[in-house]
């Protein structure tokens, strides 16, 4: 499968995520290991947020611009929301299932790394 993203074809998300850069990775990295010790968690984060950066563009710009606050609306989706069949305002995509619940859930874990992201950014 193909990914058009500005002037660029790209296939496959993983080989995308891999080209994604996120700014102050780590830095980011050594904020996230004060957090937990797990690495899987730690590399599971730093890829949702590339993946956010994918769909939604630079964290950093987000960031400067209004400290990440119209980004991290678009990431929010109540269960009410999914359960209504209320689409989330995000533009991400989620492979396997499309029910609603493994829409909320997978933005919910977007949201969360997101916000560690910008949490770490606070601190930078």
């Amino acid at each position: 499968m193909c990914y058009y993203l500005g002037r660029m074809f790209v296939e496959g998300m993983s080989k995308m995520r891999n080209k994604v850069e996120l700014q102050y990775e780590s830095q980011f990295k050594q904020y996230l290991s004060r957090i937990t010790e797990n690495q899987r968690v730690i590399s599971d984060c730093i890829s949702r947020c590339k993946r956010v950066q994918i769909y939604e563009g630079d964290l950093v710009k987000h960031y400067t611009s209004d400290e990440g606050k119209t980004l991290l609306e678009k990431l929010s989706y109540s269960m009410e929301e999914a359960k209504r069949g209320i689409n989330p305002r995000h533009s991400i995509q989620f492979k396997g299932t499309k029910g609603y619940k493994s829409i909320y859930e997978g933005t919910h874990s977007l949201n969360t790394a997101v916000r560690h992201y910008f949490d770490f950014m606070r601190e930078f």
